[in-house]
Order: structure tokens, then sequence, then C-alpha cells
């Protein structure tokens, strides 16, 4: 048994490799192509078109990030060269300096950003209630190539009818504002499985704004039990939906094995490296996909941070063949 363990493991690692090894041939061409410029925050040019942005969104229990980004520097330690962060605001921030995507220009990282409108009120942000602040938000916004979605995972608690009014008022009004900054929908894969009918979006097609509304398109997946999310019918189904549209692709939350309690499974850890190491072959075989980013955050459902060193460096294979930060 532990022979044939470390047979797999090893065949694993040897993937990995051959992924790094790939990625970085494509990411010289890159630096070719884009001159030789870096893809730091205010010389956008290429990122996370030419290469994969890897990021993570990073907390800790009962601790989210303050203005230093301790949380998400340590994570970058850990799992390489992250060169993009998500954020959330519960609702829409006043300036994007206050915001919680406030430190990550001095960090030397790419923002991406979610909010909701103020009390929640998406039909009233549809009819234009909120422009003056939402035009106050995206003028604040660095024109460094900032990423950005307004209501997150909609499916939970609006029709598709709603959501593409939502998305087409906002987008209208924030590229107005402020032509720089990337703006796009971010959808729940849990809602994107034809498979379960009592959670389906009903026509997938029907939620997406249309590509004069949409700079990309994202996808929140989660796999409790470590499985490959490039092979499941939500994540299928949603790429199939999403392709045509001709937009960058972004995986904007992926979480592999969810801990309950203080005990971890190594052999769900394992499991998890090897899921990470498909999803990689995959995605790089898949320029769509343009971006991704680890959930190595607690959440309602449980831990799904990157604690062993192995997965750790799985992530950090994958960092090491995107764009830099």
């Amino acid at each position: 048994m532990t022979g044939r363990i470390g047979s797999a493991v090893r065949g694993r690692w040897v993937l990995v490799a051959l992924i790094v090894a790939t990625a970085m041939t494509a990411g010289a061409v890159y630096l070719t192509v884009a001159g030789g410029s870096s893809s730091a925050p205010g010389s956008s040019s290429g990122f996370a078109t030419n290469c994969l942005a890897v990021g993570a969104a990073v907390n800790a229990p009962e601790r989210v990030d303050g203005a230093g980004l301790n949380l998400f520097r340590k994570a970058a330690d850990q799992l390489g060269p992250l060169s993009v962060r998500r954020s959330f605001d519960t609702s829409l921030p006043r300036t994007f300096a206050a915001s919680a995507a406030g430190g990550d220009a001095a960090a030397g990282v790419h923002s991406f950003v979610s909010w909701k409108p103020p009390h929640g009120d998406f039909r009233g942000a549809a009819a234009g209630r909120y422009d003056r602040q939402v035009t106050a938000w995206a003028r604040s916004v660095p024109k460094t190539g900032v990423y950005a979605t307004a209501w997150h995972e909609p499916e939970n608690d609006m029709s598709a009818a709603d959501f593409v009014a939502l998305q087409r008022h906002l987008y209208t009004v924030v590229k107005a504002a402020n032509p720089t900054i990337h703006w796009g929908p971010v959808y729940m894969a849990y809602w994107w499985d034809p498979n379960n009918p009592g959670h389906y979006v009903g026509d997938p097609a029907a939620w997406w704004p249309g590509a004069g509304y949409a700079d990309f398109a994202g996808l929140d997946w989660y796999g409790p039990d470590p499985t490959p999310m490039t092979t499941s019918a939500s994540f299928q189904n949603w790429y199939s939906t999403m392709t045509p549209a001709g937009v960058p692709l972004y995986i904007t939350e992926y979480g592999q094995y969810v801990v309950h309690g203080a005990t971890r499974d190594p052999a769900k850890e394992r499991e998890r490296i090897q899921a990470i190491t498909q999803d990689a072959a995959w995605i790089a075989a898949h320029k769509r996909i343009r971006m991704w980013m680890y959930w190595d955050a607690v959440g309602a459902q449980g831990d799904w941070r990157l604690r062993d060193k192995a997965s750790q460096q799985a992530w950090g294979a994958v960092a090491e063949t995107g764009c830099r930060p």
C-alpha cells in the first residue's frame, strides 16, 4: 500500500513539473510579446490575457486582512508568486482606497473586488438609484486594470432577468466613469449542474448579460471531497455556455477538500494534490481560462486552506506557471 501511494504521488509531481516547464516557456513568450514589461499594477498589458493570473482569497478563523495584508503576504510565501487578490465588501465602498482592496497596490498585486449595492437593493441599482455612488467609486479606482463584479454568486438571490438588468446597467455606469476597470459577472457552480434540478439555473444562457456588457465571465467552484473541477458537470456546463461569448474566463474562487474541526485527513490531502494537478493540466491546455484563484480561507462549510506542505507546493507549481506579480 505505501509503495503504491508513493509511486502515485511521484507520478503526480512529474506531471506538475511538466506543466511548470511548459507554462514557463509560454511565460517567456508572453514577456517577449509584452515587450519585456512586468505584469505589476500600473503595467497590466497582457495580464490575465497572455498569461494565467494565479491568486487567492485569504482569511483565517475569525480574522480578515488589514491594510497591511499580512495574511495574504504569508499565504503568498507558502503558495508561490500570487499575482491577484480576491477581496469582498458587503456594500458599495465609498472609495477604492477605503475598500477591502485598498492595500493591494502596495503589496504589488492586482485586485479582484466584489461588492453589493447599498442595502442589497439590486433592483434599485439596476434602475439607477445609486449611479452617483457607483460613479464616485469607479472614478476612485486606480487606472491599473482592476477587476470587479457586483453581487457575485447571484443565483441564490435573484432571477436571471434581475441579474442581467443589474449587470447591464452597472457595466454601463462603471465603464463610463472609468473604462480601465474590467467588469463582469461571477457565477456559483453549485447552481450549474444540470443533474441537480433542485438547484439548477434553468436556461444557462439567460444569465449572460451579453458580450457588450461584460469583459469576462467568472465562476466560483468548490469540491468538499477533492475531485477535479474540470471533469464536473457544473464546470463543463458553465464553460460550454460562456465560451461562445468570446471573453476571458476566470475561476474566481476554487476550493478543494474542506476540513471540519481540527483533524485533517492525509488521504484527502493527497487527493487534493491530484485534483489540483489534473485541473492545472486541463487549464494549461485550454487558454480561455486566464485567471485562477484559490480559496485559502475558512468559510461556512469549514476550512479550505492549504495547510500541508505538499498541497502548498502543488498550488505553488501552478503559481510558478502564471503571470508574475
